[in-house]
């Protein structure tokens, strides 16, 4: 198994291309006790509802040359929400920051997000308000072309029998899970690794990079896994109509966008291979006799190409595993 895996990945790796100057570009969201969701290109990026309890915020960057599909302008949208009060107070900042760092480390900061001031000119628009919505857009240069480019596919909002399609999707993959099927998973998920490692330019070599390769995604992978689709979910439509997925319906406007599928496994480490990243936590319980029962959230996103009969796998949104029969 660890032949085949490093093998598959060499594969990805050898097919990345390099160029003179690589950049890849970040998000922050930064202000005190703040929730927030925010989109480039009309795809959920990064979302946060948990109080930081007022503690002094760290600006925590997120690449996202994942969601480009081409050069030029790029859309960031975001909802803000106050974490304490009803409303914004006035001492509530609030600062969206994107900039780029290229192969050699070098930062330049793209574009700074703060809320205009209302009429007064002392006091921005956001205060007072139970929630603050905007938008902005910024430049990127991207070198390389993707190989999964949804900007001239099909229009999915009205199409018809949408929902049987996008859910006939979903069981394809939930049946390769409930089997097993390595081989076939791999295949599937193949264009989207192999996009994720051209957006950062991945190499083999450990480098001094603040990007690299998550592999932690191919831990289902390796168990027959037991996927669970909600019955009470909801049709999603993302990057303008051009995506589509299923969502869990939510309780309120604040309720964390989750997908309605997800794949429980046990985490035996007697079939883990070997070169992946394994937790202490999970090895010290499988050691001491209790196998981690672990949960991954599997946000998929589908797409449909002009002239193509069905829908294919887009994109995803990645969540960290989450452990079940213990201390998360």
């Amino acid at each position: 198994m660890a032949i085949k895996i490093d093998t598959y990945t060499n594969s990805i790796l050898k097919n990345v291309k390099h160029y003179p100057d690589e950049p890849v570009y970040l998000i922050s969201v930064s202000g005190p006790d703040i929730y927030y969701e925010t989109k480039i290109n009309d795809i959920i990026i990064k979302q946060s509802y948990t109080n930081n309890e007022g503690s002094f915020p760290i600006k925590l960057f997120s690449n996202v040359n994942n969601v480009f599909n081409q050069d030029g302008k790029q859309k960031v949208s975001f909802t803000l929400y106050p974490a304490v009060n009803k409303t914004f107070q006035n001492n509530d900042w609030v600062e969206i920051s994107i900039e780029s760092r290229n192969q050699f480390g070098d930062d330049k900061t793209i574009f700074t997000f703060e809320p205009p001031m209302k009429d007064d000119g002392e006091t921005s628009e956001h205060i007072g308000l139970e929630s603050y919505s905007g938008e902005f857009e910024f430049e990127a240069s991207i070198p390389y072309e993707k190989q999964i480019n949804w900007v001239d596919s099909e229009n999915l909002q009205n199409r018809k029998n949408i929902e049987k399609e996008v859910v006939e999707a979903y069981k394809e993959v939930m049946r390769l899970y409930a089997e097993g099927d390595l081989d076939n998973l791999l295949e599937l998920y193949k264009p989207i690794f192999q996009d994720e490692a051209q957006s950062v330019y991945a190499t083999k070599e450990k480098k001094t990079r603040l990007y690299k390769l998550n592999w932690e995604r191919l831990h289902p992978f390796f168990y027959k896994s037991k996927p669970n689709l909600v019955k009470d979910y909801e049709l999603k439509f993302y990057a303008d109509g051009k995506l589509v997925t299923l969502e869990k319906k939510k309780d309120s406007s604040r309720a964390y966008n989750e997908s309605a599928l997800s794949i429980i496994y046990d985490k035996d480490f007697d079939k883990f291979p070997d070169g992946l990243s394994r937790k202490n936590r999970d090895v010290v319980m499988f050691n001491e006799g209790t196998t981690p029962k672990m949960e991954m959230e599997l946000f998929l996103l589908f797409h449909k190409p002009r002239g193509s009969k069905t829908l294919k796998l887009a994109t995803d949104i990645f969540r960290k595993e989450k452990l079940l029969n213990g201390k998360d």
